[in-house]
């Protein structure tokens, strides 16, 4: 007798690919950019300033993020919460050989640059000499939110200056800089 008379199909061949649809869905992959200005703010500085980005952002438009992986850069961030966020991100050139890890708690969509939310910042850069320079714990990062900018889970696009970056008694500033991440797990 055969099953698919009686109007029974083997499902046994089927088990495996139902499995399929019950997966997680793929993490999305982590994007990044950054546009900051390196400053030399006088003696107590002997880098030279200089503009370091990675993809194209600005304060008014996010032109191009670059995917972890891409055009030789390493991207890694996390921005969780809700109505608050805490923010951990880096991203690396590899083609400037310039690096910058961002950790920034507590920031909510009301930063404003007359109530920003405070931060740090660690850079590196060729034009550095290699040397990471260090937000100052004492007067640290400033970060708020202009026009179509904001925080969300998952991704973050923002404004920032540093007043004073450290390194070896030397003090170097990092001005009116933008970032941008998102696809950044929770």
């Amino acid at each position: 007798m055969r099953l698919a008379r009686l109007g029974f199909v083997p499902v046994l061949g089927l088990l495996p690919l139902l499995g399929l649809a019950c997966s997680d869905p793929a993490s999305p992959t982590p994007r990044g950019g950054y546009t900051m200005n390196f400053a030399d703010p006088g003696a107590a500085c002997s880098a030279p300033g200089h503009l370091a980005t990675l993809g194209e952002v600005s304060s008014a438009q996010k032109v191009r993020l670059v995917t972890d992986g891409d055009d030789d850069a390493v991207v890694d961030c996390s921005v969780s919460g809700s109505g608050s966020f805490s923010v951990s991100a880096m991203a690396r050139n590899r083609a400037e050989a310039a690096e910058i890890h961002v950790k920034i708690d507590g920031i909510t969509p009301a930063a404003t640059r007359d109530a920003p939310v405070s931060g740090s910042i660690s850079f590196s850069s060729a034009k550095t000499g290699g040397q990471t320079f260090y937000s100052d714990p004492e007067t640290p990062c400033q970060f708020w939110f202009e026009g179509k900018q904001g925080v969300d889970a998952g991704k973050i696009w923002v404004n920032f200056e540093c007043p004073a970056m450290l390194n070896e008694g030397e003090i170097c500033q990092l001005r009116l800089g933008v970032l941008a991440f998102d696809g950044c797990g929770g």
